[in-house]
Order: structure tokens, then sequence, then C-alpha cells
């Protein structure tokens, strides 16, 4: 496949959409559906000087233009990516570590030296939790010279059991999975105690459970996925915050198709949905405010760039992001759903897994090169 250049950008820039597509050998992309989605007109997208997102003034810090802001060697294999305080942060599973990145100044840094088989990573109110090969820990964004805390030791391939994270700050949730589906669990832990040997069991007995989201502050829903054993088995529940593991969860929606990555908004839930085989997948959306009746985010509106193993759902203000594993791209649409076809953020990518929003930018986990930081304007 050919790198589009500057010059070829321009020379279709009288068409609907210029792409500069993010490869391998130049990372980056640019994207201008305007006129496609109704999307940001106003903005002239890129003109005849702007740099390519290749060369080194294509990624200055401070801006978002689209460019690679941790290469192979820097992101350490990312597995997982949030946002935290001042800092854009992600588990690193070639270094064993938590590494940082600070958008003002571009610099890369370790937030923590070593954790074994780091994976899952959520962050709030300037906290930091992940998952890691002997268990749970923690530690602010800012620093952690003393070492991160644990929060729970977990015993060898405990780890791989988790399947969803989440923390609003106070306490952490996640999920753990086993082979039957009857015996997945939602559990919780406080940030301050810990969890000592014995998590919280909030919700027992569950089909091969999920993604999970939890409101900010001290109010609101936990929310999280069940998958199922197959096609019309996966559920959403939901269940107050200040529940306890003998208050009985709330179910949301019901005979769904492989759900899998949930978000919670002010008053709407979101969740990505992708069939194994790979035949079908989308990213849908109900309103909590009255029933729960689900409907499709966003429209299988462009078969050349379908909605593919969508990913990595999250939920900024009245807009949601995510990435298209199979499709190569990240995705923005308001939560309320897409009147056309979602803007396309970044284009060109290989396999993205995971994503964050920081700012005005969207940072995104790329399988490139064996693992790579992007990022786009969001």
């Amino acid at each position: 496949m050919a790198v589009k250049g500057l010059s070829r950008i321009a020379a279709r820039r009288g068409a609907f959409v210029a792409v500069l597509a993010l490869l391998p050998g130049l990372p980056g992309c640019y994207i201008d559906l305007d006129g496609l989605t109704g999307g940001a007109e106003d903005d002239p997208g890129p003109g005849p000087d702007t740099p390519a997102p290749g060369e080194p003034e294509g990624c200055a810090p401070g801006d978002c233009r689209q460019c690679v802001v941790a290469g192979p060697e820097a992101a350490g294999a990312p597995a997982a990516i949030a946002s935290a305080g001042q800092y854009v942060v992600w588990t690193s599973r070639g270094g064993d570590r938590v590494r940082r990145l600070d958008p003002a100044t571009g610099a890369v840094d370790d937030l923590v030296s070593f954790t074994p088989a780091p994976g899952l990573l959520a962050a709030a109110e300037g906290l930091v939790v992940w998952v890691a090969g002997d268990g749970l820990w923690w530690c602010p964004a800012d620093g952690c010279a003393a070492g991160a805390t644990s929060l729970l030791a977990l015993g060898p391939g405990e780890a791989e059991a988790v399947r969803g994270l989440a923390t609003d700050g106070r306490h952490v949730y996640w999920t753990r999975d086993e082979p039957s589906g009857t015996a997945g669990e939602l559990l919780r832990c406080p940030v301050a105690e810990g969890c000592g040997a014995a998590p919280e069991l909030l919700a027992p007995a569950q089909s091969h459970p999920r993604g999970v989201a939890v409101a900010p502050g001290d109010a609101g829903d936990v929310v999280w996925v069940l998958r199922g054993v197959g096609a019309g088995h996966g559920q959403l529940h939901r269940l107050a915050k200040g529940a306890t593991s003998a208050t009985s969860a709330t179910q949301v929606a019901a005979l769904l198709d492989f759900p899998d990555r949930v978000a919670l908004g002010a008053g709407e839930l979101l969740w990505t949905w992708a069939d194994p085989g790979g035949a079908a997948g989308g990213v849908s959306r109900c309103d909590l405010t009255a029933s729960c009746a689900p409907e499709p985010l966003a429209p299988q509106a462009e078969p050349s760039r379908p909605l593919s193993e969508p990913a990595a759902l999250t939920i900024d203000g009245a807009d949601a992001y995510w990435v298209n594993r199979g499709g190569g791209t990240v995705m923005r649409c308001p939560t309320a759903g897409c009147p056309g076809y979602p803007a396309v953020l970044a284009d060109g990518l290989t396999r993205p897994s995971a994503l964050a929003v920081h700012g005005a930018c969207v940072y995104a986990v790329d399988e490139a090169d064996g693992g790579r930081v992007v990022r786009a304007p969001r």
C-alpha cells in the first residue's frame, strides 16, 4: 500500500474525504469528513503548510496534530490507557511497568518502574488503578515515589480472569469470569482501606461478565456487561453505588448479542458488541431515564469503513469515543446517536485496542510495530 503524501491529499481535497493513512512507516492520520457527516464544517482541515504527522514538527507538545506520541520503545507494548490528572497513563506489557505522558511537554516516563504483567487500567480523580500478574494496585498519577499500593493480592492465573475494571477514585470495581459461565462475579474494594483478603462480592453467579463502568462522585450507579453463552444471551445490569452484597442488581437489558465494553453517561448507557466470527458488530445505546430500549448508536452507513470489532468505549461530555479493531479507526458520535456516519478521528491504524480522551485530544493504543500510542484531535 503506497504512502499518501501531502501533495496527494491536496489533490483530493476537492472530493468528500481526504486521508493521510497512518502506516507503520508514516504514523499519523488526517481525516476530513465534512460534507459526509455534517461534522466540523468550520474546520478547514490541514492546509498545504501542515507538516506530515511523521515529521518531528508534526508532534509538537501542547497541540493535537495527528502523530505517534510514544513509539514502540517508549510505549513498551501498551495494553490499556487512561486520562489521569495532567497525564495520559498506560500499562506497558513489554517493560512490566506503568508509563505516563505529559501532553504539555511530550515527555514520557515511568509512573511505576516495575509491576509484573500489567493489563487492565482505570483512572479517576487523579488516581490510577491497574491489574498486574500479582494483584490489583493503585498510585496517584502525579507520582508514587514510595511505590504503588496493593489493593488485593492475586494468585497465579487469577489476573487473567479479570475482564473489566473501573474506579470512581473511592472504590475499585472489577468483573471476574470463569469457564463454566455460571459463577462469574462483580467485586468491589475501597481504595483507602484496600481489600485485605476479602473483596466485597456485589453480584455472584454472573454469566461471563465483561466491561464495567461507574458514575463519578459519591452517588450514581455501577453498570456491567454479561456476555452470556452465545448470541441473544447477553445482558446489562446496574446497581446503586451505595448497595451492598445483599442488594439484588437490576437487569437493564437482555437478549443482547455478544456485548463487551460499556460506558455510563449522564442519562444513557452505551455498549459495544461484536460477533466472535467477525460477521457483525456495533455500538448500541439506551436511555436510562425511561425504559432501556436498545437502539444503534451509529448506523452502518459506509461499507468501506464498517464498525468492525468496536472496542474501548468511553464517554466524555456529550460524545462517545471508541476504536474499531477490525477497521483501524477511532470514532466519535454524540451519546444521543449519530445523525449520519460517525466522525472518523483517526484512520489506517493497525488493530487499535484502547483509547483515552484528554483535553482536546484522543489517544489510542495501536498494535503497529509491536505497540505504540497515537494521538488525534477529538
